[in-house]
């Protein structure tokens, strides 16, 4: 649950910044076709960046570790990643993950369900062919396209506007942009809370519109085409992943066409999407701390230091404890097990590990018991942990935090 919350923050951020890059670094250029790859690539990388941690260690053997191979099941054993916080008297995170889950099961079904309903109405209407391409006629439809096919709300008549119209259309085809309005539809679903990704679909759309008024202005004045637009001004057709001939701000679209084509040195900004895209890494995948990896081994402990803050002087016990660990072995598996045994070789405990966060160690045992380590520090040699510890004794309850150090 923790790595999808982490997930979800990181991308949401990660599209943000991508939001931010259009409206500041390239949304007054003209390149349409590179801002529609930039923006697209860069969206790519902000919602798969934050799956995986880049761990820089030169001698490294996997220097790329997938964040979510820590999650595995271990055979036998209690996936660490299920276990909750028995102090906590409300389960917060599930209530969280429940809602997010409804918005997705919500977001997907409405997108689905208009697919259908488009598929339905295009299975219910005249065709043409137009072509490599068909028009649909219904009245159901505006002015829009579908993939390969050309929806119109009646047939097609011998005239320039509505040439105009189907040229519009067919660059929506010929450059895939359902493609890109489905792949966005997906992340909208999965980052439907985030109100930057509403921003990012209106900057892609606007691309889409921006290229095929370019295409269409080519062969036609631009003048009879912006009178086109404001002709053809009409209600969205609410189905989300369509890209409709009369659909965006049509001032804008009328503006960007007239506008002085950007310049070749101009082309240099996008390049700035380069030092975005390490930016992201550095925010989402950059394990400077230390990683699952560096703890795996054998440690021999060294070192116990129990500070008391409640009960009666146990010095017995404690000195038990110490003699437990000092010498004793903490063996941490790469397959995510672990056990512990004593300098005799007598195992005192085994179970499952993980690393929570940076500075978190979670050691889960066969008995059940689920224990939280404070990571102080950890080098290639030595180890220092600290843990709050509370037990009931015939003399009382005793806590107290204990600090551990080990040597590999």
């Amino acid at each position: 649950m923790e790595f999808w919350f982490t997930y979800l923050l990181e991308g949401s951020l990660g599209i943000l910044l991508v939001v931010l890059f259009y409206k500041i670094i390239i949304e007054d250029l003209t390149f349409f076709s590179l801002a529609r790859i930039t923006l697209l690539a860069l969206l790519g990388a902000a919602v798969l960046l934050p799956l995986f941690s880049f761990d820089f260690q030169w001698f490294s053997e996997s220097p790329i570790r997938p964040i979510n191979t820590s999650l595995l099941w271990v055979e036998g054993q209690v996936n660490p990643e299920n276990v909750t916080d028995s102090y906590s008297s409300f389960n917060w995170g599930l209530l969280l993950i429940s809602i997010y889950l409804v918005g997705v099961v919500y977001s997907l079904s409405r997108l689905i369900l208009g697919i259908l309903k488009t598929l339905t109405w295009i299975s219910e209407s005249e065709k043409l062919n137009f072509g490599s391409y068909i028009i649909v006629v219904n009245q159901k439809f505006i002015p829009a396209s579908f993939f390969s096919f050309i929806l119109l709300p009646e047939s097609p008549q011998r005239s320039k506007e509505y040439d105009q119209i189907l040229l519009h259309e067919s660059v929506h085809i010929q450059k895939g942009h359902t493609w890109d309005v489905l792949f966005l539809q997906v992340i909208k679903s999965l980052f439907w809370f985030n109100p930057a990704i509403y921003l990012l679909e209106k900057q892609l759309r606007e691309i889409h519109e921006f290229q095929a008024d370019q295409e269409v202005t080519n062969s036609y004045s631009p003048i009879a085409y912006s009178r086109l637009l404001l002709k053809q001004l009409s209600k969205d057709c609410g189905l989300q992943f369509m890209n409709n001939f009369n659909q965006f701000q049509t001032k804008k679209r009328i503006m960007m066409m007239n506008k002085t084509k950007s310049t070749a040195i101009q082309k240099n900004r996008f390049l700035l999407g380069i030092p975005l895209v390490v930016l992201m890494i550095g925010l989402f995948s950059c394990n400077m701390a230390v990683s699952q990896s560096e703890l795996t081994g054998t440690w021999t402990g060294t070192d116990f230091q129990f500070e008391q803050t409640e009960g009666p002087d146990l010095s017995a016990m404690i000195e038990g404890g110490r003699a437990l660990h000092e010498g004793g072995k903490l063996m941490l598996n790469e397959d995510g097990t672990m056990e512990i045994s004593t300098e005799k070789g007598e195992v005192n405990g085994s179970g499952v590990w993980k690393k929570v966060d940076d500075k978190t160690l979670l050691i889960h045992d066969k008995s059940g018991e689920v224990t939280y380590y404070e990571i102080i520090s950890a080098t290639d040699k030595e180890l220092i942990t600290k843990h709050d510890v509370e037990m009931d004794t015939p003399m009382g309850k005793v806590a107290g935090t204990i600090t551990l150090t080990y040597k590999r």
